[in-house]
């Protein structure tokens, strides 16, 4: 058998130069894709990495994390002692993740239940875990047994987070001026809300990081700034006296609602204040609005009898009228421009401290008809009326004192006695320590200071005189003439045990609803001073429609004064009068003086400041009689010290050096000193009661 070789198969053998050409192309195109494929890799990565870098980290931020704002825990209000009116406290707020909830159904179920939900809640609770989000509130600030019952369920996408909520120790104990606070921490009211910016501090900011399941993994917390402190002038004490004594009026003489202001007349520092019916700040919303409103700044009222003492003021000021001069009380009426106006009782006449003293109306119109409306206007305008005081308190009203453009023919008369102007208890309280201080408008103040958290000091608040308005011995006389009501006239339920109490009643008639002067209805008002010979204290209580047979200023508001001021000279260790012990004298011996007064008596130290200019300021008395100087240390709440006979030729605290109430003056008395013009040297017993009492 032969066999014959086969042809050689096509392209498997030797290959020519078209093959080799056509190779390198193949491998130069795969080499250009995979170049260009390698750059649009790189391009897309550079696109990633750098250009939407920013972006892309944050979308995936927003996958895997979850930022809660936490406020800040508020800052303290305290009283003047560090009393607490206010505080914040941890409480536990409940959240969810509807996005990581996969039954929503069953995790309302569950939730409500825990909660105490009704069904129709329970179906609002579902609805809220079912939107497409990834944070809501279910309910915060809860009671921590339902946020332990709530834990122990352990639901899925149901977290939890600590928040501070507000707390009020006192309840109800000054409300209407403390205010109240939301739920997300922000003031809505009173201090609360007009101190808003440093109590709030600076906001918490909690982010919550989870995994691909998103279950937390941890978190990362920016810590919050704690509010800052605010400290008032107000004192707890009085504060909870002066609300207990004005709710026992309110309830005894079936009045609609009270207020009660008490006052430091020195430096214009509001000791108490109280609106009744009040709130507790605590639950605010369950409360009517009517009982958040701060009565003793937003409320403006006609003021009845107790604005006799500006008319007094104003007459004696002005030199058209003495204590001792009889006025022509028109047997109980006076008729101007066709009109009849009739006196609360009958006088043919009386004395003008009679006048005040029984609260005769037509008495004070004959007075102010000799002051004249533009000065009379003026008067009112400078004790403080007709605009806001400044006190600090949101809602202050400026009250009602129209120009003498608007008045009518009876405006005078009708003001006189409180009618046709509308005034706020702060505006009254201000106006009666004019009287109180010597004749100065000390501007009235409630915070007396803010506090880091640290206790470093932000800013203090201190006494402020604005104007004077009344000459010192103005003031004086009215202060005579406020004696004598409690004493002999009106206002003698007002007095206080081992006191000397001078003030001012009033029964201001209110307008119905026909807009005439109701004969039922009315304000029952006192404002009074004590001690009268050197005051303390400023009390004004207004009580609106009491009812009862015994219902006037005299009868209702006058023993409520008593026993608020009754109680706060206790508790301010205010030492009974004593006439006895109004100045000490001490032996002279040049040994026994301070060597300061040494100094001053031989001229070293030269200090001429106005006299009476600022209360806290000690004023020059050198040169003066004794009883002249004491009567001005005891306008300052100076005690009175002295040494020696004669007239003041040096003194201590020294000339223009700051001074503080209850402070002792050392007066040095030298009969070789020269008198200052027109003064009267005086035996010390005429200066008892105007001096401070050392206790």
């Amino acid at each position: 058998m032969r066999y014959e070789p086969l042809p050689p198969a096509t392209g498997l053998g030797t290959s020519g130069p078209g093959d080799t050409r056509n190779y390198d192309l193949r491998l130069y195109v795969v080499a250009v894709l995979g170049t260009v494929w390698a750059l649009a890799i790189v391009a897309q990565l550079f696109h990633l990495q750098v250009v939407r870098h920013k972006l892309l980290l944050k979308e995936a931020q927003h996958q895997s994390d979850r930022t809660i704002t936490v406020k800040a825990r508020r800052g303290t209000i305290v009283d003047r002692n560090e009393r607490p009116f206010a505080i914040s406290v941890d409480a536990p707020s409940i959240y969810a993740d509807p996005s990581a909830i996969r039954n929503t159904k069953e995790v309302a179920r569950l939730l409500g239940r825990a909660l105490g939900y009704s069904a129709a809640e329970q179906k609002e609770l579902l609805a809220l875990i079912r939107q497409d989000r990834s944070f809501v509130w279910i309910k915060r600030q809860v009671d921590p047994a339902i946020a332990r019952a709530v834990r122990e369920l352990r639901l899925e996408g149901v977290g939890f987070e600590t928040e501070s909520r507000r707390y009020y120790p006192k309840r109800n104990l000054l409300s209407p001026v403390l205010g109240y606070v939301g739920l997300d921490s922000q003031g809505m009211a009173g201090l609360e809300y007009s101190l808003d910016e440093d109590l709030r501090g600076r906001e918490a900011r909690v982010t919550v990081r989870l995994d691909a399941r998103r279950r937390p993994m941890g978190e990362i917390q920016k810590p919050p700034t704690e509010g800052r402190k605010v400290v008032l002038t107000i004192d707890e004490r009085i504060q909870h006296v002066t609300e207990n004594a004005l709710s026992e009026a309110i309830r005894d003489t079936g009045s609609v609602s009270g207020v009660a202001v008490v006052m430091d007349p020195r430096t214009g520092e509001v000791l108490a204040m109280s609106s009744l019916p009040s709130f507790n700040p605590n639950r605010f919303a369950a409360f009517p609005e009517r009982d958040r409103v701060n009565r003793a700044v937003a409320d403006s009222y006609e003021p009845g009898s107790i604005f006799k003492i500006i008319t007094a003021a104003s007459g004696l000021q002005e030199g058209v009228v003495s204590p001792l001069e009889v006025i022509d009380c028109g047997n109980g009426f006076i008729e101007i421009n066709g009109v009849r106006i009739n006196d609360h009782k009958v006088f043919s006449s009386l004395t003008f401290q009679d006048v005040i003293a029984k609260s005769s109306d037509i008495g004070v119109v004959r007075v102010a008809q000799r002051v004249g409306s533009e000065k009379f206007y003026t008067a009112m305008r400078n004790f403080g009326f007709g605009t806001r005081t400044g006190i600090g308190l949101p809602g202050e009203t400026a009250g009602l004192l129209r120009s003498t453009k608007s008045w009518s023919a009876l405006s005078l008369a009708s003001m006189s006695f409180g009618q046709e102007i509308g005034v706020t208890a702060i505006q009254m309280a201000s106006a009666a320590a004019v009287i109180a201080n010597g004749g100065y408008w000390m501007k009235p103040y409630i915070v007396k200071r803010v506090e880091e958290p640290s206790g470093e000091l932000v800013r203090e608040f201190t006494p402020m005189a604005e104007r004077k308005v009344l000459e010192p011995e103005t003031a004086d006389r009215v202060m005579s003439l406020l004696r004598e009501v409690v004493l002999n006239g009106t206002g003698q339920k007002a007095r206080v045990e081992g006191f000397e109490v001078a003030g001012k009643t009033g029964t201001a008639q209110k307008i119905d609803a026909s807009g005439r002067y109701s004969m039922i209805d009315h304000v029952a008002s006192f404002v009074g001073f004590v001690p009268a010979a050197r005051p303390s204290l400023v009390v004004l209580v207004s009580l609106d429609t009491p009812k009862g047979p015994q219902n006037q200023g005299g009868d209702v508001a006058a023993p409520l004064f008593a026993r608020i001021a009754t109680e706060a000279v206790r508790l301010l260790a205010i030492p009974p009068d004593d006439p006895t012990r109004n100045i000490r004298l001490v032996t002279y011996s040049p040994e026994t003086l301070p060597q300061a007064m040494l100094a001053a008596d031989r001229g070293r130290v030269e200090a001429k400041p106005d006299v009476d200019a600022d209360p806290r300021i000690m004023p020059d008395l050198r040169g003066l009689s004794l009883r002249e100087a004491a009567l001005r240390a005891a306008r300052h709440g100076l005690s009175v010290e002295i040494h020696g006979q004669g007239v003041v030729s040096a003194h201590t605290p020294l000339p223009g050096t700051p001074i503080e109430p209850g402070m002792t003056c050392a007066l040095d008395l030298r009969t070789n000193a020269r008198p200052a013009a027109g003064i009267v040297e005086s035996a010390p017993a005429a200066i008892r009661g105007s001096a401070r009492l050392n206790p």
